[in-house]
């Protein structure tokens, strides 16, 4: 049997072993205590139970399978490069970096090895669905800098996205507080009205029958913001398994047990949102670029 090493982060201390572990493997906690019974331990060999409380610094070690990798396409296409950043266009279907189970089949494994650049890590993320412009360093100065103007808003993006419905108004800013939802089985879904501030600025630019295209500039940076933030208004993106139907389609998901007609039923494939552009300073320079991409070939086909 191999095990990970996984050390435990100040803002998760006092979680309870099994929600941690739920959170970290995007499972529920009924499924992570399942697959794991009796194979979590502490750093000294102690098998710890499930109601364990975390500390700050502790280290834990969970049995790991060795599971294939699943079998996603990884595709980017490079906007802008040099000797400090590199900037593509990331194709849907495969994680930013490595995480569970994929370890090969992602844009920075890729990346690094077509470009032969070890150095290179990602300043931001896109979840897995989204596609869109996406910032990596090639310097350990250069990453500082960039990470330092995500974190303090310095940056300016812009979404996307194909939605359900036909919004009544033309331009909004919705203000909604998100905050981790508490109700859900697996620890990675928000829910509106509790927790920090959020802000989204939207423009509808293209509206049918059943859908419109939504320009979305978030001017907070929380986690699935945009999505949720259109879910509220009663406008879901087209294809979200976790903000649609109340999130089940995602829990069977990553069951493997979401079929066709689920995803006929979800409006597309995938989640229809696409990262259109970012505005930040070049970490050596300091010149305003603005990299752009194109709103891609799947989004484009919903809306005729």
């Amino acid at each position: 049997m191999r095990y990970s090493r996984i050390k435990v982060v100040k803002p998760d201390a006092g979680e309870r072993l099994d929600v941690f572990l739920a959170g970290k493997f995007s499972r529920s906690r009924s499924a992570v205590r399942s697959k794991l019974d009796g194979e979590v331990f502490s750093e000294e060999g102690r098998r710890l139970k499930w109601s364990h409380r975390l500390r700050a610094g502790e280290v834990i070690q969970v049995a790991t399978q060795v599971n294939p990798e699943p079998e996603v396409e990884v595709t980017y296409r490079i906007l802008y490069q040099d000797d400090w950043i590199l900037v593509v266009d990331k194709g849907p279907g495969a994680p930013v970096h490595p995480v569970r189970a994929f370890r090969t089949r992602t844009v920075l494994t890729r990346l690094r090895a077509d470009l032969e650049d070890p150095g290179l890590n990602p300043a931001h993320r896109l979840d897995r669905e989204t596609s869109g412009v996406l910032v990596f360093a090639r310097t350990k100065r250069a990453l500082t800098a960039l990470m330092n103007q995500f974190k303090h808003g310095r940056v300016s993006k812009k979404y996307l996205a194909v939605v359900r419905g036909s919004p009544d108004f033309d331009q909004k800013t919705l203000k909604l507080p998100l905050g981790r939802d508490p109700d859900f089985p697996v620890r990675c879904r928000m829910r509106p009205g509790l927790g920090r501030p959020a802000v989204t600025e939207l423009a509808v630019v293209k509206r049918q029958d059943d859908r419109a295209l939504v320009v979305a500039v978030p001017r907070t940076g929380r986690q699935h913001q945009i999505r949720v933030h259109l879910n509220a208004l009663g406008h879901p993106v087209l294809g979200d398994k976790l903000y649609q139907e109340d999130g089940k389609p995602y829990l069977a998901m990553i069951r493997d047990a979401l079929d066709e007609e689920s995803i006929a039923r979800l409006g597309h494939h995938r989640h229809a949102l696409h990262a259109e552009s970012l505005e930040f300073e070049h970490p050596k320079t300091g010149k305003q670029l603005c990299i752009r991409a194109e709103l891609p070939e799947d989004l484009k086909g919903l809306l005729g």
